[in-house]
């Protein structure tokens, strides 16, 4: 059905153009236009008509996928869209997408929050922050309309588009963060914005799954792997500000005669959003217990785990990816243990967890005797929308994520099916200079190897956020 409905898309965007209301009273436009319309959708662009220059993109703003399936005389009422709904094109975001983007290394983010942390810190990274974000959401906007046009059409990538234009508008306009009372302004902005693309990532696995047929799987990897980098680069220098705030305001103690707040914490072990003092073993045991709880709810029965090798490990790094890339790596073990043993009477094979850790890095490997990976798949395990889940969430008509972003990728109904888990585990591996390689054992089961640095201010000096 998705496909034939998309292929209607086509032959209507073939003769019509665009799906404004004013088309509907026109009569139709001669042979030359749509062929030239047919060429710009080819090429994932669209320019207006010769006679159309001077006009606003506005006026014949594209329609989303749901309204080229509306019904004849839906011309004739009103639109219930808002009317701030943006325009495709913006010389705005054109200006700020043209400038660079000034490059932030990891480095620099562990001196900016090495302890004291004094206002004047605080304030600087706000004033960097606030420069930076709409040059990296007008980035990102263009991302999205340098996709092929059908693609754009899509209501649940049309509504991601939005979400970023709406952050990128807003950002333009608070450039100046010149004192406490603007920081606390600047810091709710940020609160709202990263609460509004929290949980994209589902809207994003829906519409490209939809849209598969219509781009070559190489430029649908690069473009991910474009946006979701670009993603973690601005949730992590947000969610790292924001934790410095609150940092600053809940350990601070302010001397009567100067006035002057630093921080009052001895121990340091939190700065921001990096654990200076993360114990792997407990995040090991947290993340199985809830992938444990997870299978419990689906399937109605979970694999135990057991965790050896070097239990005590302690290293710096962020709690959040870690505890991401765990769940998505257990996820997948835990699935394939329960499967082994689906339609007979044997046990559930334990998951083993070996944690070790070297000169400078962290390693840790996820066992499973899951049957492990075809040899015929083995290749695909790291495309995106690959997944070895028969029936997904988008192919059911009565389980699909809602286009408000109200369901997540980590919620605990989600356990399988959406094809993003292991390379956006294998992104956010390789982000801080790690790595993840899948070994398989066909008919056995499959070895997870995560190897990650542990976050250190002489020793990650190159890396860009």
């Amino acid at each position: 059905m998705g496909q034939s409905r998309m292929s209607s898309s086509i032959a209507m965007l073939g003769t019509s153009g665009v799906c404004d209301a004013s088309m509907h009273a026109q009569a139709t436009r001669d042979d030359a236009r749509s062929s030239v319309f047919g060429r710009h959708c080819a090429l994932g662009t669209h320019q207006p008509f010769p006679d159309q220059q001077t006009k606003s993109f506005k006026e014949t703003k594209p329609c989303r996928e749901s309204e080229l399936y509306k019904d004849p005389d839906a011309h004739s009422k009103p639109d219930s869209r808002k009317e701030t709904e943006p325009s495709f094109y913006s010389e705005e975001v054109d200006r700020f997408a043209a400038l660079d983007q000034q490059p932030v290394t990891l480095h620099h983010l562990l001196e900016t929050c090495a302890p004291p942390l004094t206002r004047s810190k605080l304030l600087a990274n706000a004033q960097f922050l606030a420069r930076e974000r709409p040059v990296r959401y007008a980035k990102r906007v263009k991302l999205f309309q340098r996709l092929p046009y059908i693609v754009n059409l899509n209501p649940h990538i049309h509504n991601v588009y939005q979400a970023y234009y709406a952050n990128f508008i807003e950002s333009q306009g608070f450039s100046r963060v010149e004192n406490m009372e603007d920081e606390h302004k600047f810091i709710s902005m940020l609160a709202r914005q990263s609460k509004l693309l929290l949980d994209i990532m589902p809207q994003i696995a829906r519409g490209f799954y939809e849209c598969r047929h219509y781009f070559r799987p190489d430029d649908r990897r690069r473009f991910l792997d474009q946006l979701i980098k670009m993603r973690i680069g601005l949730r992590l220098l947000t969610s790292q500000h924001i934790a410095l705030y609150d940092q600053f305001h809940a350990k601070t103690t302010v001397s009567a005669p100067t006035k002057h707040a630093v921080l009052a914490d001895p121990t340091h072990r939190h700065q921001g959003i990096i654990d200076n003092q993360l114990h792997v073993t407990d995040m090991v045991h947290i993340c199985a217990q809830s992938v444990q709880a997870m299978c419990d709810m689906t399937f109605g029965d979970s694999p135990s785990f057991i965790v050896d090798g070097q239990t005590d490990v302690v290293f710096r790094y962020i709690p959040s990816h870690l505890d991401y890339m765990l769940t998505e790596l257990l996820k997948n073990a835990f699935c394939a243990s329960l499967k082994s043993v689906q339609d007979t009477e044997n046990e559930i094979p334990p998951v083993i967890i070996t944690v070790s850790k070297g000169d400078s890095r962290v390693a840790i490997r996820v066992r499973d005797q899951g049957g492990g990976i075809p040899s015929q798949i083995h290749d695909q395990v790291f495309d995106y929308s690959f997944t070895t889940t028969k029936h997904t969430s988008f192919d059911d008509p009565d389980n699909v994520v809602p286009s408000d972003g109200s369901n997540c990728v980590a919620d605990a109904n989600v356990i399988s099916g959406l094809g993003f888990g292991l390379p956006m585990t294998k992104i956010y591996a390789e982000y801080f200079g790690g790595m993840l390689n899948i070994v398989s054992l066909e008919g056995y089961g499959c070895d997870a190897f995560l190897e990650l640095p542990s976050i250190k201010l002489n020793r990650t000096p190159t890396i860009q956020i």
